[in-house]
């Protein structure tokens, strides 16, 4: 296995910088000083036998180097070649073109070299250079609420804090992460003190070590489960880099098993990101005409994020019953839906006012409550979920 590091596309600072970090992971990376040396690299490689992978990092840090031109090259795919380009920052559509051929990824500037060495990993069966090492990473739930007021929050507090309780994922470490910038409420719901600074993180998303991140958890501690969410701004939130958010879940990897996203209902240039890196996506919606529709475009959405989460299945929340014949409005819902697993989440008003009033959690105030039931099932799928080798 070959390593090499275009050294044509960053300014001497950044790439001293750069190239310092990844040789402490791969004391055996070299250089590429021209684009022609690039292109001979790539011929020669479609000579050498099966097995043999070769690497290509290329840090695309300034104007010298069209990005488009480096996502040309990636395009046309090359035998044995697998490009990594490691920028500040990517769009979805430049991620999406960039993944599309299969032989190439991407790493931002702050996570180098340990994404590169995730890559690495993931694309060599295993294989990575001796200097390295790996760990686990986390499970991932994201849910994505399909339109407002579905009750998206509600839905990611108490999976949390069921799979929390069961008896055997007690044991687990569990953190829920509240994306939802603008008009986050879970530590609302859970009486407890938001203290993510996004703002720190990204404008210096180096600076987030591991002691910097424990001051940003805040730990519910009747549940068990701790939390990352940020203080509530509706005149001008916080805007999250890629960078930044590759780092926090850097840090989220490096100390829980499960992690639970609650996504906004807005969609961002990171949104993709996210869903491509779930276990499982949870598409969140009521049990209404409209809302129905709503999730069916979500679900699209979803699968068109890049890669597609090994799972994906529907919650309808606060649905109405009928005595005798039990969800009503079942049998439109499956055919709205088709084959999606879907999730009945009953309506119990008394059960939500009386947690939301006291700030605990509807499964451990009502334990036996229509909602604290239902969820259940959806808690334990993503109880089973696993972290996973790099």
């Amino acid at each position: 296995m070959d390593v090499y590091l275009f050294t044509a596309g960053a300014s001497p600072g950044d790439l001293n910088d750069l190239e310092a970090r990844l040789r402490s992971k791969l004391p055996h990376l070299q250089r590429l000083a021209k684009i022609n040396e690039v292109t001979n690299r790539l011929a020669e490689a479609g000579t050498t036998k099966d097995g043999d992978q070769i690497y290509i990092i290329f840090p695309i840090l300034t104007a010298q180097i069209s990005f488009d031109r480096i996502l040309n090259i990636a395009e046309q795919g090359h035998r044995g070649v697998f490009l990594i380009f490691i920028t500040r920052d990517i769009s979805a559509g430049d991620y999406k073109r960039l993944i599309k051929g299969g032989n190439a990824d991407w790493a931002s500037l702050a996570g180098a070299p340990e994404e590169i060495l995730d890559i690495i990993s993931r694309t060599a069966g295993g294989k990575v250079p001796s200097a390295a090492t790996q760990g686990p990473r986390t499970a991932i739930t994201s849910f994505v609420p399909s339109g407002g007021g579905v009750g998206n929050t509600t839905l990611v507090i108490e999976s949390a804090v069921q799979a929390k309780g069961d008896k055997s994922t007690r044991s687990r470490r569990i953190c829920l992460l509240d994306l939802d910038l603008q008009t986050s409420h879970v530590c609302d719901y859970l009486d407890i003190a938001p203290r993510l600074q996004v703002e720190e993180i990204t404008h210096a998303p180096e600076r987030l070590d591991t002691q910097l991140f424990e001051v940003y958890v805040s730990h519910h501690a009747s549940s068990g489960i701790d939390v990352l969410a940020a203080p509530r701004n509706r005149s001008t939130p916080a805007q999250l880099s890629i960078a930044a958010l590759e780092v926090l879940f850097q840090r989220i990897s490096e100390n829980y098993d499960l992690l639970l996203v609650d996504l906004p209902l807005g969609w961002f240039e990171w949104t993709n990101q996210i869903i491509s890196v779930c276990d499982l996506a949870v598409v969140t919606g009521l049990n209404t005409v409209p809302s129905l529709r709503q999730v069916a475009e979500t679900l699209k959405m979803v699968r068109a994020a890049g890669r597609i989460p090994p799972e994906i299945i529907v919650a309808l929340n606060r649905c109405e019953t009928r005595s005798l014949f039990g969800i009503a409005g079942r049998q439109y819902a499956k055919r709205v839906l088709g084959q999606e697993t879907i999730h009945y989440i009953r309506q119990d008003a008394a059960a939500a006012n009386h947690s939301l009033n006291t700030g605990v959690p509807i499964t451990m105030a009502s334990h036996s409550s229509r909602i604290a039931k239902d969820v259940r099932a959806l808690a334990t799928t993503i109880a089973k979920l696993k972290p996973t080798e790099r």
